[in-house]
């Protein structure tokens, strides 16, 4: 089931995907942030790309939903969509570690198409 929420910050229970960023192109777009609870340990980002984009995205953590700083990369910093492919999904997966917040953000302008960002927590 993909859940696909109309408010910031939204919960996440384990086993449904969550919809975080939705064929997005603009550089510096934030996601819904996703606030696992505290059961979920094991955390799934998938990117899909619609086409051969060129562009970069960042997953974020912070210690806030509400944090208005810069937010913390989370597995080492940008992503170049490049690498993926046509109409392709890269899945990135982090196990054992709990988060309280998390988004995408756009980091370099999407351009050849868009992205799209789903959260699954187990």
């Amino acid at each position: 089931m993909l859940i696909i929420p109309d408010y910031n910050p939204t919960g996440a229970s384990k086993g449904n995907a969550v919809r975080l960023m939705t064929e997005q192109t603009v550089d510096e777009t934030v996601s819904t942030v996703v606030c696992p609870g505290p059961g979920i340990k094991d955390h799934t980002f998938t990117i899909r790309v619609s086409a051969n984009v060129t562009g970069a995205i960042i997953i974020e953590t912070s210690h806030d939903p509400a944090y208005a700083g810069l937010w913390s990369p989370l597995g080492g910093g940008a992503i170049d969509l490049s690498t993926i492919g046509a109409e392709g999904v890269l899945e990135l997966m982090f196990s054992n570690i709990m988060i309280t917040a998390a988004r995408a953000r756009i980091s370099t302008v999407v351009a050849g198409g868009n992205v799209s960002v789903d959260y699954t927590g187990r």
